[in-house]
């Protein structure tokens, strides 16, 4: 995909894409026929639910029927609201935070991969996982959204679990730098989804940006956010813009020395659109070094080392164009099938990027 390769700060060479290549790779391209429309706005009319620290907002979203022929809004009061949410088949709808700080609305849990959970217990009221011994990385997710036109504004959406870390503490049981520690934020699992001013915080596994099925559309749209985490925090097969908005790099959770990654698309082979990344900030918390974080590695879903196979395997798609980079980006890293870095088969590239 990547016309040239252009030597970093760090000695090692990203494929940069040619002014024609990058035209291919622009906002308007990947949303396609969507034109998003205008975002819920709580002065235009009142909230159809409120919903205040204390209540359920789990019960709030089940208020909302399945189809309608307008959008539904729920107001969310300044608070935190803890437990799994999910967003199933529901009417277009927007959840609405604080517009004078996202920071005042938080929805955060505390669940990872590897945590222990009975085989008949749900892991997530959206992501059963029954039969299973542990809570998964599908099912750790805080929030899930597995519908169409949905709008998330002016919010936090948190995931904790690793957070004690940060701060000297052991890992829980099933976690540790090796494995069980993915712990999803939001998963985001429908077309046509737009999120402004939002702050979506993790370490492992942030942001699960994903198809429903492997053909269903999956056009989600990020704006003016912040997404944090420290290894693989963007993932997924969805067509995702993310525009205006900071990728911020975590520190103090991984032992020095282990570098983070931050993209981790998993496109399907035939797919010509992944993850677009405009007009951002890639920044790091104090205590990231200098190139130890990857720009991204394509995420191999599915695959076991040495069995990928071209034109019919995953073959993540990304391309960072018209933002800053941090001196804490580092080139691009081997797939998460060990295949290594190749300019000529990845589809992983740059366009007008700065330091």
């Amino acid at each position: 995909m990547a016309g040239v390769l252009l030597t970093s700060a760090h000695g090692q060479a990203r494929p940069q894409l040619s002014a024609e290549q990058a035209a291919r790779h622009t906002t308007a391209a990947y949303l396609g026929d969507w034109q998003p429309g205008p975002l819920a706005d709580l002065a235009a009319a009142p909230p159809d639910i409120v919903v205040k620290p204390g209540e359920s907002l789990q019960a709030a979203v089940d208020q909302v029927p399945a189809r309608s022929s307008r959008r539904w809004v729920i107001q969310i009061l300044p608070g935190t609201y803890r437990g799994p949410l999910c967003i199933q088949d529901k009417a277009p709808l927007a959840l609405v935070g604080s517009a004078l700080d996202p920071v005042a609305v938080v929805i955060v849990d505390n669940r990872y991969a590897g945590q222990p959970k009975a085989e008949g217990a749900p892991a997530h009221p959206c992501v059963p996982e029954l039969g299973k011994a542990t809570i998964g990385t599908s099912g750790s997710t805080t929030v899930l959204v597995q519908s169409d036109d949905v709008q998330l504004l002016h919010l936090t959406i948190a995931n904790d679990a690793m957070d004690p870390i940060r701060r000297g503490e052991t890992y829980p049981s099933g976690a540790g730098e090796s494995g069980g520690a993915q712990a999803v934020a939001l998963t985001l699992a429908g077309d046509r989804i737009q999120l402004q001013h939002v702050r979506l915080l993790g370490h492992q596994d942030t942001l699960f940006a994903r198809r429903r099925t492997p053909d269903a559309p999956a056009r989600q749209l990020i704006r003016h956010s912040l997404i944090a985490g420290d290894v693989d925090f963007i993932f997924g097969n969805a067509v995702l813009v993310i525009e205006d908005s900071t990728i911020l790099t975590r520190a103090h959770r991984r032992t020095p020395g282990h570098g983070g990654i931050v993209l981790a698309p998993s496109t399907a082979a035939d797919a010509t659109q992944g993850f677009l990344v405009a007009r951002s900030r890639l920044i790091a918390e104090p205590g990231v070094t200098s190139g130890s974080t990857a720009l991204g590695r394509a995420w191999d879903a599915g695959v076991k080392p040495g069995t990928w196979v071209a034109g019919s395997s995953p073959n993540g798609l990304a391309v960072v164009r018209d933002s800053e980079i941090g001196a804490h980006i580092g080139p691009w890293q081997a797939s998460t099938s060990r295949r290594p870095f190749d300019a000529g088969v990845n589809r992983l590239a740059e366009f007008n990027n700065r330091p």
